[in-house]
C-alpha cells in the first residue's frame, strides 16, 4: 500500500520538481544527504508563498513580516528512504544588518527542528550559531515551543538564548526568526501534502 501512495505523490510532485525556485538549496543532493545521511532519494514541492500567505504569518507571528521579496515560489525537499518520508529540508532567507542570511533547515515529520546549517550568512559571529551548543537550542522544538524564546516584543531573542550563543544577539534573532518563520510556512503551505505523504 505504501508503494502506491509512494507513486502517487510521485505523479503529483513530478510537474513541480523541475519548477523554478527562488529560495532553495546550492546542491540540494549533497546538502540533503549532509542532513539525512541515510536517504536513498528526494522529492521537491514547489509553492508560491502569496499575499495570504502573508497574512496568515503576521497573525501567527506578530511583528515577524514577511518582505514582498519573500512573495513567490519557495522549495520544500522531502527527504526520502526509499518510500518512506525521513524529514523536510527548506532554505529561509533573513535580513540582517550583514546581508541577507540563508539558513537550511532540516524539520522531522512532528514539524520539529531536526538541525540547521548556514548556506550563506556573512557575520563574523557565524561560527557561534554553527556551534553544537547552539544547536542545541533548537534542536527538538516545534513552533510553540521556539516561540517561547521570543522576547516580549516579538522580534528579539530572549537573553537565555542570547547567553548560549555567547553574547551574539542580533544574529541569535535571525536565526530564531528564520525558525519560526519556517515551521509555521511549512506548516502552511505544504501541511495538506505532508499528511498524504506520512499516511
Amino acid at each position: 500500500m505504501k508503494v502506491i501512495i509512494f507513486f502517487m505523490l510521485s505523479m503529483l510532485f513530478l510537474p513541480t520538481a523541475y519548477a523554478e525556485a527562488y529560495c532553495s538549496l546550492r546542491d540540494p543532493v549533497s546538502q540533503i544527504r549532509q542532513l539525512y545521511p541515510q536517504k536513498t532519494n528526494q522529492l521537491s514541492i514547489v509553492k508560491a508563498v502569496d499575499n495570504q500567505t502573508r497574512k496568515q504569518v503576521q497573525l501567527a507571528l506578530p511583528r515577524n513580516d514577511l518582505h514582498f521579496s519573500e512573495l513567490g515560489k519557495h522549495t520544500l525537499y522531502v527527504a526520502m528512504k526509499n518510500t518512506k518520508a525521513l524529514g523536510y529540508v527548506h532554505v529561509r532567507s533573513e535580513q540582517s544588518k550583514w546581508g541577507l542570511v540563508e539558513i537550511v533547515w532540516a524539520i522531522d515529520k512532528d514539524l520539529r527542528i531536526q538541525n540547521f546549517a548556514c548556506q550563506r550568512c556573512r557575520s563574523p559571529k557565524k561560527a557561534i550559531i554553527e556551534s553544537d551548543l547552539f544547536k542545541k537550542a533548537f534542536i527538538g522544538k516545534n513552533l510553540q515551543e521556539l516561540k517561547t524564546l521570543l522576547n516580549e516584543d516579538g522580534l528579539t531573542a530572549n537573553i537565555a538564548l542570547v547567553d548560549n550563543a555567547n553574547n551574539a544577539p542580533e544574529l541569535t534573532s535571525v536565526v530564531l526568526r528564520s525558525a519560526l518563520k519556517t515551521l509555521l510556512i511549512t506548516d502552511l503551505l505544504w501541511g495538506k501534502e505532508l499528511k498524504l505523504l506520512n499516511h
